[in-house]
């Protein structure tokens, strides 16, 4: 069964520009993240990506991410908006 994450490398921290250039259309877990005032993702490391949020979570693959050398964590979703309407279904028949 093909996995829905793979690990990616970066040497240093990418703004959030250059993860939406690189990663559009993916969920992308980061480490050595900053911060601005208003708590934004100013930047960060890519590690892992993922065609669902959290995905590789089943096998343990984030707690290395736990050690004071990878610092802050954070997500980034950029994955495809699905939005909550396009997700409804009738429940019933209308008429009855």
């Amino acid at each position: 069964m093909e996995k829905s994450y793979k690990f990616v490398y970066h040497d240093s921290p990418l703004s959030v520009d250059e993860i939406r250039l690189l990663y559009k259309g993916y969920w992308v877990y980061l480490v050595n993240t900053e911060f601005d005032e208003f708590h934004g993702l100013v930047c960060g490391r890519p590690v892992v990506i993922g065609t669902i949020a959290f995905a590789g979570a089943e096998d343990g693959i984030y707690d290395k991410y736990r050690a004071s050398e990878y610092g802050r964590c954070a997500d980034k979703s950029l994955l495809p908006n699905r939005g909550f309407i396009s997700a409804l279904r009738y429940a019933g028949d209308l008429n009855a």
